[in-house]
């Protein structure tokens, strides 16, 4: 069933972006302002508190939340949606053309495969207590991560950043929930390798959502531009930050993916490695 939200972005894209005169848009950048005089004409049952996320709660369960709730008329006129999120101000999402031939409006940005081998590791090491406190969200699922030395695991096994002449000498937790100016870093790590000490930031995901890629690269560009701003630091010279998706695949079953580092937030994520670990016995919470 579509939301509330189909309409609010039907009624934008007619009256505020789209000329049917010339077929073409007028602007494709949706700001605050456009989706609160859209929720307002419609009258939709959608609150006007915080705006931004208006399209990153869209994007949370990927192609398929999307298809189900974009306006089949705006994806008649051959427009589809995108991140705006820093592309002007107060920008929202914005419209983008979609492919000729193209059979919906939205693919899957980033897919799991099924059928991808799983690296066992064991979870004996985390304490009864804590298991029996364990429930689903992505502070649990990145203090599990942490405890459970996936990260730490993913860069051993996983990554070409430990094959020769490449390698990784040490990977440490550092905080969950950062959060700054222009992105959240769900949970931050330092690694030291050959080539000197980098961070990653994690965007963690459970198992009803999906990765953002925006999202990812926003996060880890801001979590580089406020540590080299710094005017002291404690973590020395960073040579930059690695972007990481994780994310619940099934039962205590954990997807790791790891991107190459952006140079700004709107560069387009490039995936360069991938694992899938499976937590031995089952972990509550991991679902």
């Amino acid at each position: 069933m579509a939301s509330e939200k189909t309409q609010v972005i039907e009624w934008i894209f007619l009256n505020r972006k789209h000329d049917a005169a010339t077929g073409a848009l007028r602007d494709p950048i949706v700001t605050m302002d456009d989706v609160a005089e859209a929720i307002a004409a419609t009258n939709a049952k959608l609150s006007t508190g915080n705006l931004a996320n208006f399209w990153k709660d869209l994007t949370r369960d990927g192609a398929k939340g999307l298809n189900r709730n974009w306006p089949p008329s705006v994806f008649a006129y051959g427009y589809a949606g995108g991140d705006a999120i820093g592309q002007g101000d107060r920008a929202v999402f914005m419209f983008v053309p979609v492919d000729p031939g193209q059979a919906e409006p939205f693919v899957d940005e980033l897919p799991f495969e099924e059928e991808t081998q799983a690296i066992r590791l064991q979870s004996l090491s985390m304490p009864q207590a804590m298991k029996a406190l364990g429930r689903p969200g992505e502070n649990w699922h990145a203090q599990v991560a942490d405890r459970l030395n996936v990260v730490s695991s993913f860069f051993a096994l996983c990554s070409p950043r430990n094959v020769p002449p490449l390698s990784v000498h040490e990977v440490n937790f550092l905080q969950t929930g950062i959060k700054m100016k222009d992105g959240e870093t769900d949970a931050a790590f330092s690694l030291m390798a050959n080539d000197g000490q980098w961070l990653v930031s994690a965007e963690v995901k459970g198992n009803n959502e999906q990765f953002h890629l925006p999202q990812i690269a926003r996060a880890a560009h801001a979590l580089e531009t406020t540590v080299k701003s710094a005017k002291s630091s404690t973590l020395g010279d960073v040579v930059g930050v690695i972007p990481l998706g994780i994310k619940v695949v099934g039962r205590s079953k954990l997807w790791v993916v790891e991107f190459a580092p952006v140079e700004s937030p709107g560069t387009p994520l490039a995936k360069v490695a991938e694992g899938v670990f499976e937590l031995v016995p089952h972990v509550p919470g991991i679902d």
